[in-house]
């Protein structure tokens, strides 16, 4: 054997962690449940382990076989049956089980996870629970139509993870645009895919937490920064300042502004955007 050669791979690192599968000590059961190499029998195996920890390794491992993630699905440990559901092999219909999982934190685990149907994100879409909600309106496969029925939603938050949400279809932002809460129209005018016209209506907005995000967006059109430019607010100027996308020409009215940090904001734009020589 040479130097560089590794004595743990291939079929000797497999027979290492077959060997270390049955260790008695917890931590060294628990790295093998969380290795790649694993074995399906020890996978098995250490399923039925009688420390959770050992099992939470099996049920976050992305190379758990399915059958083993439908055993541990079943599991009286709530933290097990979550990583199930958070795992992004675990099968389409082991999601459904936990869909209905009388836990909240594991239902959460399931509207969170980026493999997890649409069906059964429509399914979570009702869940009882606000948290629930909150991840199937932050997760960006979540289908535009259960997204449309979440921006109806009676808890602020769950509007709020709406249209924050990159997927989020043009319409939907428009209708949250309008939202009675300042936060949702907050998140709206910060939402890099929310579309011109609206972020030219909340630029308009009384609330000037509102109209520094539209001034930050880099879908902002220049003519809806030029207005911004004038702000009576020097925060909204400056975030004006600071957009990539505003015009050569307002930033030069900018650098000529009565509030120096506004000035200086543009100063540095007009320098970051000189052709080096």
């Amino acid at each position: 054997m040479t130097n560089t050669e590794n004595p743990f791979s291939g079929a000797a690192k497999a027979e290492v962690l077959r060997a270390l599968a049955g260790d008695q000590d917890i931590d060294v059961r628990a790295r093998v449940a969380r290795q790649p190499g694993t074995t399906p029998g020890k996978f098995r195996q250490l399923a039925n382990d009688p420390e959770e920890y050992v099992r939470v390794g099996v049920a976050e491992n992305p190379n758990t076989p399915p059958e083993v993630l439908l055993q541990l699905a079943s599991d009286p440990e709530e933290r097990v049956r979550g990583y199930v559901a958070s795992n992004p092999t675990t099968p389409p219909e082991v999601l459904l089980q936990l869909a209905s999982d009388p836990d909240e934190e594991v239902r959460r685990d399931v509207a969170g996870n980026l493999h997890t149907p649409p069906e059964v994100l429509l399914q979570l879409a009702s869940d009882p629970e606000e948290d629930v909600r909150e991840r199937v309106a932050y997760n960006p496969t979540t289908p535009p139509e259960v997204l449309l029925q979440l921006a109806s939603d009676p808890e602020e938050r769950v509007r709020g993870y709406v249209a924050y949400n990159p997927t989020t279809p043009p319409e939907v932002l428009q209708q949250l645009a309008s939202d009675p809460e300042g936060y949702v129209r907050f998140v709206v005018a910060g939402n890099p895919n929310t579309p011109p016209d609206v972020l030219q209506q909340l630029a308009g907005e009384p609330n000037r937490a509102v109209r520094e995000q539209v001034a930050k967006n880099p879908n902002t059109p220049p003519e809806v920064l030029q207005q911004l430019a004038s702000d009576q607010d020097k925060y909204v100027r400056r975030e004006v300042a600071r957009n990539p996308t505003t015009p050569p020409e307002v930033l030069t009215v900018l650098v000529l502004d009565f509030d120096p940090d506004v000035q200086e904001a543009a100063r540095d734009a007009l320098q970051e955007r000189k052709p080096e020589s």
